[in-house]
């Protein structure tokens, strides 16, 4: 099973966001994880543990910003993720929570092929291939971690897997082709679970919001609920029982997957069947991949009128940044920059970026004499003290 939990970065500090014109430019920004978002991670550990399979984290932003914090995810010992992609393009950027939605849903239906076409691959060459080839092929596909353990495994305590058994003359060619048509289904069988919101958004959407992009891509409804606080999927059925609370009502609802589960700030993971420890290994897959995997919108298949601000029919207005510490600037005395400068490095220590005005007097001085003398620092003039008041 593909175990997907939708992940965000958002500003280290809600009151310091760059804005132009309602767009939060989160290249500039220091991002760190939606906090919400650790539930969803524990949520999605708990399904693996339960009944075996991969958990990809999937994001989209900047990648350049994402990986350094995305990569907590992969040394995290229980609420981990085997595998990170990350949506980044130009073209994404902008996005509403329609445009959003739009383009995870994209990026999840990507990575299930991705999966299910290393099957199907692996599945003709079984219908006539001989065991051998067939066990060339699922290594390759193995080491690109894209089979689970039942198919074919490395592991020294796996020794069950269907490539194994065929090769070794103890199952026939049709009760492979039976098995691998098995694994196709549950790989088509995701589960997606995501946090209730975002702090730099806070609309509580996106999620229910995926399940109906979902829904549209694959021509059926897809199952979701949302704000779940408590949940359990058996694994033979994989049927999801889920629980939330709406105001004073406790509302239980039951599902099968393919679905969609927003889990609320309350929601805590139940334990696992330890007898199930078995079955979890073999429908579980290689392990960990520790480089994050960038898909652009051509790779995902993404229409480019229905991504980015081309998306977006939500209007947002322009943002105010309200929180730069107050400071004292005093007329032909202080230093400040004259112009906008991109990030400084000077004696192996980086500094900015800045923009034009901030104050320049915490550098080191001989940073400063050498920016003074080129022009980008200087005193504090009444006539900028004019523009910053009036303009």
């Amino acid at each position: 099973m593909l175990i997907f939990t939708l992940v965000k970065g958002v500003p280290a500090r809600t009151t310091n966001v760059v804005s132009v014109g309602g767009v939060l430019r989160r290249e500039e920004m220091d991002l760190v994880m939606n906090p919400h978002d650790w539930k969803a991670v524990e949520a999605a550990d708990y399904v693996r543990r339960v009944v075996g399979g991969k958990t990809i984290a999937l994001t989209m932003g900047p990648d350049a910003k994402l990986a350094p914090i995305l990569s907590r995810l992969y040394d995290a010992e229980v609420f981990g993720a085997d595998e990170v992609y990350i949506l980044s393009d130009r073209l994404m950027a902008g996005a509403d929570t329609l445009a959003t939605s739009y383009t995870i849903g994209r990026g999840i239906l990507t990575i299930v092929e991705k999966h299910t076409k290393a099957l199907e691959q692996l599945l003709g060459l079984a219908e006539s291939g001989s065991p051998d080839e067939c066990r060339a092929l699922a290594s390759r596909l193995y080491s690109e971690n894209l089979l689970p353990n039942k198919v074919f495994s490395t592991l020294p305590t796996v020794r069950d897997s269907l490539i194994e058994k065929f090769v070794s003359g103890r199952i026939g060619r049709q009760d492979l082709l039976s098995g691998l048509r098995e694994a196709i289904q549950v790989t088509n069988n995701f589960v997606v679970v995501s946090g209730i919101k975002s702090t730099d958004g806070e609309t509580g959407s996106v999620g229910p919001q995926v399940a109906e992009a979902l829904s549209e891509s694959l021509g059926f409804e897809l199952p979701h609920a949302t704000y779940v606080d408590d949940f359990a999927i058996v694994p033979s059925s994989l049927t999801i029982t889920c629980e939330r609370k709406l105001g004073r009502l406790v509302q239980k609802m039951e599902m099968k997957a393919p679905a969609v589960l927003t889990v609320s700030a309350d929601y805590s993971a139940r334990r696992s069947d330890i007898s199930n420890l078995l079955t979890v290994r073999l429908m579980s897959f290689r392990g960990k991949m520790r480089e994050p995997k960038k898909l652009n919108a051509q790779e995902i298949g993404a229409e480019t009128g229905r991504i980015g601000l081309a998306g977006s029919p939500t209007i947002v207005g322009p943002g105010i940044d309200i929180g730069k510490p107050p400071v004292q600037k005093i007329v032909n005395k202080s230093l400040v920059f004259y112009d906008d400068v991109d990030s400084i490095t000077w004696n192996d220590r980086t500094f900015g970026p800045f923009q034009k005005g901030d104050l320049a007097e915490s550098l080191p001085s001989q940073l400063i004499e050498d920016l003074k003398s080129k022009a980008k620092v200087g005193v504090f003039t009444l006539d900028m003290l004019a523009e910053e008041l009036f303009v």
